[in-house]
């Protein structure tokens, strides 16, 4: 049931009487009060109890001639605890239930049937009810799956840290766990902080917690740890809450020589993707037969979320990779984001490489295990393309994603889909003549389709955002992805066409989408062939106002690639932006050598920093801390910063704590046909 009841919106209704008039009068009460609903006639009270045994019905009338309802009643409440069941006393009745009867039986209340006034107040009332029940249930939820998340987080943190209220632990992570030596987290639990810390440090370590108790909010100081080989570094002490009681938490940084958790991570899943990259690349240079780039991803990820809840699937996941490594020890393979993994292989034939990608998609299918006491079975999808002088492997991890995304949108699962040729393309349309008859019959024949990507607040900001993207059809009515043709069009002056009919179709989607209430704004990403044609700004004019929409609903985007190249050009676009009152964003920043000597030139409003400045800020604290400079140097001259391709909660947190304003990636969402996205449960 939609969260907006009536009377804005229908509600399932079931009336229990003994007739279609009286039923239909009910429902000219209701109507002439404003209020729709969806009536399920019966005069059958026990059928009227197995409907809301079944939940489908909101809310129930009841007339109170019914034979038997004393005994009803009592089934009817308790198959449907929380439905509302309104007892009509009428007329007809030869012994009217008596009103405390009724609402001893189960009856939430009793009204005269010859009152619709007073019926009108009681169903509205109920209706208000309804959708705080709702509210409740859904923020329960969202309270739980960010528990949940939070739990996660904190196992999945390479620190180590531990929670301790009134000097003993109650919580620790494995990182902190293997520190200290102990098993597990039960071992843990009971025991007090001091006995981590050397006899030296046992006073200054009593200090602090005195001064957390009075004053301070968080302290770090050098400690050394117990033992035969005691660990040394940064104790870092800060008031928190865990399981909704106040503690401390514990976060400790052990010095690199001391800390066995920093130096021996696992290469196979610490790679990264650059260290991926790199590795494949290595290998691929030592390899005399054909290179391939696999992306393996787990099938139906939000369905085992819903089942096994995100700690479950979190061991789903890691289960997977372990098995993954196994069936293929031999190639370089990383964790790309939650479920999905590259591997890079090479085969003496076209066979060989599907053979290979077979076998690992073949083991994971065997899998069998438990988690929650419950048999699990993961499938996963498998899609790869060559590498060649044209396709390098991160332009190959690009292109297998894209195949990987049309399977997923045509529901397909537990599938391969590895193209015999290095490009996607048929050979003929890599000619620049037929790719442009191809845009042509896209933009005739509405073989353009667009997508979109939410764009979700990390600073508590509700609003509805989303980027645009667009995708084109084959004749075989294949995605095609915009890095397939889009250079063409902008080189044959075709794109500034392309991005009108963009616009006009999104904006078109958008008008729907706030018709219904919300305050949806969009992305939309220019070429530089509109940044360069002079009658743009005028087409853009009209066309906003003829779609009677704010202008702050549509942001528009320029990549850092055009903005450097075009500077005059870019800075003149945005400036005419800003007279129409929109504002707008520049995309892929951090690309190019001194990206703020742009910046001066081209007063955006918003700043979506590069994604390759982004997918390894998990592990590479080298590139957390340029990121995390970055992001402070953009602030600090009052731009909002976007961060994408977030694959994992690990990459999340780490952007939150970076202070980055808005994020986007499939992690949240990938990009869909609808702006479904629920906002109101976002984690960020």
């Amino acid at each position: 049931m939609s969260a907006q009841l009536a009377p804005q919106g229908s509600t399932r209704l079931l009336v229990a009487v003994n007739s279609e008039n009286a039923a239909h009068e009910l429902d000219s009460v209701l109507r002439n009060a404003g209020i729709s609903a969806r009536l399920t006639v019966s005069d059958d009270p026990v059928y009227a109890a197995q409907l809301l045994a079944e939940d489908e019905v909101d809310l129930a009338l009841v007339a109170d001639y019914l034979p038997s309802l004393d005994q009803i009643l009592p089934r009817m409440r308790s198959s449907a605890p929380h439905t509302p069941i309104i007892v009509l006393n009428t007329p007809e009745a030869d012994q009217p239930l008596p009103t405390v009867t009724a609402m001893s039986c189960g009856a939430t209340d009793v009204v005269p049937i010859s009152n619709p006034e007073l019926l009108v107040l009681v169903l509205r009332r109920e209706f208000e009810n309804i959708v705080r029940q709702q509210e409740v249930t859904q923020m329960r939820r969202a309270l739980t799956e960010a528990e949940q998340r939070c739990q996660l987080l904190l196992q999945g943190s390479r620190l180590a840290i531990s929670y301790v209220h009134e000097g003993m632990h109650i919580h620790g992570n494995e990182q902190y766990l293997d520190l200290f030596n102990y098993t597990d987290a039960d071992e843990l639990a009971g025991e007090p902080l001091m006995d981590v810390v050397s006899e030296d440090c046992a006073g200054e370590l009593k200090e602090h917690l005195k001064s957390l108790r009075t004053c301070d909010e968080e302290v770090s100081f050098q400690f050394t740890g117990r033992g035969e080989n005691p660990v040394t570094g940064t104790m870092n002490l800060k008031r928190s809450n865990y399981d909704g009681e106040p503690c401390l938490q514990v976060t400790v940084r052990p010095d690199l020589e001391d800390s066995a958790a920093e130096v021996e991570q696992p290469v196979s899943e610490e790679l990264g993707l650059t260290g991926f990259v790199r590795t494949a690349e290595g290998f691929f240079a030592n390899a005399s037969a054909d290179p391939y780039v696999l992306v393996v991803s787990v099938d139906h990820p939000e369905e085992l979320t819903r089942t096994y809840g995100l700690v479950g699937t979190e061991t789903i996941y890691r289960k997977v990779w372990l098995q993954l490594r196994e069936s293929g020890s031999e190639y370089p393979a990383t964790r790309l984001g939650d479920g999905r993994y590259g591997v890079a292989i090479v085969g003496r034939s076209y066979d060989e490489v599907v053979h290979i990608a077979e076998k690992i998609r073949n083991d994971i299918a065997e899998m069998i295990f438990e988690i929650q006491e419950k048999t699990v079975r993961p499938t996963v999808t498998v899609t790869g393309t060559g590498v060649d002088s044209q396709h390098d492997v991160t332009t190959c991890l690009d292109l297998s994603h894209q195949l990987l995304m049309d399977l997923v949108e045509k529901g397909e699962a537990n599938t391969l889909d590895i193209p015999d040729t290095h490009a996607e393309l048929p050979a003929e349309v890599s000619d620049a003549s037929i790719v442009l008859r191809h845009i042509t019959e896209a933009i005739e024949q509405q073989k353009f389709i667009l997508q979109y990507q939410p764009v979700v607040s990390l600073r508590g900001d509700t609003d509805e955002q989303y980027e645009v993207f667009l995708r084109m059809l084959d004749n075989e009515g294949e995605l095609i992805a915009p890095l397939r043709f889009m250079q063409t069009a902008i080189d044959n002056d075709v794109a500034g066409k392309i991005d009108r009919w963009v616009i006009l179709q999104a904006i078109k989607k958008l008008s729907v989408q706030r018709a219904s209430g919300s305050t949806t704004r969009i992305t939309i990403t220019i070429t530089s062939n509109s940044i360069n044609d002079g009658e743009f700004l005028d087409w853009l004019a009209v066309a906003l106002k003829a779609a009677h929409l704010p202008s702050d609903a549509v942001i528009f985007q320029v990549t850092e690639g055009d903005a450097t190249t075009y500077l005059r050009q870019t800075g003149a676009f945005v400036e005419g932006l800003k007279k129409l009152h929109c504002q707008a964003s520049l995309s892929r920043f951090g690309s190019v050598d001194d990206p703020f000597k742009t910046l001066k030139h081209v007063p955006v409003d918003m700043v979506k920093v590069d994604g390759d400045l982004v997918r390894n800020i998990a592990t590479d604290l080298t590139q957390r801390d340029e990121l995390v400079e970055l992001i402070n140097q953009l602030q600090s001259q009052g731009k909002l910063t976007i961060a994408p391709k977030v694959e994992n909660a690990q990459v999340l947190a780490t952007l939150w704590h970076a202070g980055v304003n808005y994020i986007q990636g499939h992690y949240l969402q990938e990009p869909g046909p609808e702006m479904d996205y629920d906002f109101g449960t976002d984690d960020g």
